[in-house]
């Protein structure tokens, strides 16, 4: 198990598969995370949502790892940018923490991961555009090695800023950990594409903008490659579900069985990799207003598949009324 290209890393964090994307007129999208989704307006509306993270280990003769139960926390609301005059705008922040061990044999090496982001992006009567990302990194990685050394920390941010007509991106790489590592990478993507083009953190909020019970509306997107760092399609499929929830919405705690709708994703490429799924919660006539499309679930695979990480929702706080 040797380090690998700093991307890599992210596949310790949520959606790994999805870097760096924008905004066309391809996908038909609604505000649906607001109680009345006909209306945009964003002034003064808020939502928080904190989801529990566990951890399933895959069995390894090798390097094992293992997590306590962690936290992933989003904040959707309102700020202001400068881009050519100033707008209103989305600012969506997302924030991991988690503890674990690594076990190498007899040998453990504790650690505390996290992981910050924020992206600023147009309303959808805007265009979705996404306008400037970033990403700060605190991630533990194992490898092998000759020495005694086997355990890592790569801290790291990345910062996106788009182009107006999102025609390019310029990108910021700055690893500051470890030392020996420490560098700064930057450069501009081109964004050829003739499909809707999201932001890396934009995309949970942007497939539960779609309408996931019509199979006309599940159309690809665009995004870049994080090792090649160009422009690929990105597949959907949905499945119709019923899943059971426990969690508080708005000081009420839901125990039920609800539907919801899995969305798969993966890449269009010879080699995609295993798919992202993620579960939100499907727009029935009783339950839409009050569920507002919500992001119920979601996984993703540990570096080296040495397990797989669940996201459950445990509170919802809209303020969108």
């Amino acid at each position: 198990m040797k380090k690998k290209g700093i991307f890599l890393l992210a596949a310790l964090l949520p959606i790994a598969l999805l870097a760096g994307c924008g905004g066309s007129a391809t996908l038909s999208l609604s505000p649906y995370w607001y109680y009345e989704s006909g209306n945009e307006n964003i002034t003064g509306k808020s939502e928080h949502l904190e989801y529990e993270v566990t951890f399933r280990p895959t069995p390894n003769d090798g390097i094992a790892v293992s997590y306590e139960n962690g936290t992933y926390v989003t904040d959707l609301t309102a700020d202001t940018v400068s881009q050519g005059g100033t707008s209103l705008v989305y600012r969506l922040r997302t924030a991991l923490n988690i503890a674990g061990k690594y076990t190498n044999g007899a040998v453990s090496s504790s650690f505390e991961d996290s992981m910050t982001t924020d992206v600023w992006f147009t309303r959808i009567g805007d265009g979705f555009r996404p306008i400037r990302s970033e990403k700060t990194v605190h991630s533990t990685v194992p490898y092998y090695s000759d020495t005694n050394q086997w355990v890592t920390t790569y801290e790291f941010t990345y910062n996106v800023d788009y182009a107006a007509d999102l025609s390019s991106a310029d990108y910021a790489l700055t690893v500051t950990a470890p030392a020996a590592e420490a560098r700064e990478d930057t450069g501009k993507i081109e964004i050829k594409t003739d499909k809707t083009f999201f932001d890396n953190e934009q995309i949970i909020l942007g497939l539960r903008g779609m309408n996931l019970s019509s199979p006309n509306s599940i159309l690809p997107f665009a995004t870049i490659d994080p090792q090649t760092r160009k422009v690929t399609n990105v597949n959907l499929s949905t499945e119709a579900q019923s899943i059971p929830v426990s969690f508080e919405c708005n000081g009420e705690q839901i125990n039920a069985s609800i539907d919801a709708v899995q969305v798969s994703c993966s890449y269009d490429l010879k080699q995609p990799g295993a798919p992202r799924r993620f579960i939100y919660a499907a727009r029935t006539d009783d339950s839409y207003k009050k569920y507002r499309s919500v992001l119920l679930r979601f996984e993703s695979t540990v570096m080296y598949d040495l397990g797989t990480m669940t996201y459950t929702l445990k509170k919802a706080e809209f303020n969108d009324r």
